[in-house]
């Protein structure tokens, strides 16, 4: 895996420079190799802004601009961004978030759900609207958050779904100590808002 430049890089140098050329350096991921696919990246705050992923059978460009069209949008603050990469913050969510921007590993070509993508779950998740919002509450950096928009348009005032988990046990998850089916029924994810949504994009993601 390539290693990541320094943590006071600035996000559009990060995405359309060094990315791009780590990416292109790396080995392409099986998931990767047959599938097309638009992805957006919005990040708010200080440096931020609003960026195209084509990934296009192992090959990544990325552009600034709208990610209005794409099916499915990444949604946070740079420092959040900055948490996950470098600091290891959002335990299991945080990691699944942080993989997508670090080449050679095999989350390239994965979709929400963390399952590899194809072009029907693409299209599948492309169909579906609302914005689901991963909570990581607590630790030393305070609450850690990812909004990921499902369907192209415009971004919501208020997330559809939100899941929040304790730190500690996210950072279980992240270590493979905590199953997140067990955490789930035993209270320590919960979800507020439309359930529904999130078994429609597990669904859609197969």
């Amino acid at each position: 895996m390539t290693s990541l430049p320094h943590s006071s890089t600035p996000p559009g140098e990060f995405f359309e420079q060094w990315l791009p050329k780590a990416f292109a350096a790396a080995p392409v991921p099986e998931a990767a190799k047959g599938v097309e696919v638009r992805l957006g990246i919005r990040l708010d705050g200080a440096g931020g802004g609003e960026w195209v992923f084509h990934m296009d059978h192992g090959k990544l460009n990325i552009t600034p601009g709208s990610a209005e069209a794409c099916a499915f949008t990444l949604i946070q603050t740079v420092d959040d961004w900055r948490g996950c990469l470098w600091e290891g913050r959002g335990g299991a969510f945080g990691k699944q978030a942080a993989a997508m921007f670090q080449p050679g590993t095999d989350s390239a070509g994965q979709g929400p759900g963390g399952r590899a993508m194809n072009p029907q779950a693409i299209e599948r998740l492309g169909a579906l609207r609302g914005v689901i919002r991963m909570v990581v509450a607590g630790g030393a950096g305070g609450d850690w958050k990812v909004d990921f928009k499902l369907g192209p348009g415009p971004v919501p005032a208020e997330p559809t779904t939100t899941v929040t988990v304790a730190h500690e046990d996210a950072d279980a998850m992240g270590r493979g100590e905590l199953d997140p089916m067990q955490a789930f029924m035993s209270g320590k994810i919960q979800i507020a808002g439309d359930m529904a949504l999130m078994m429609q994009m597990q669904a859609a993601s197969m």
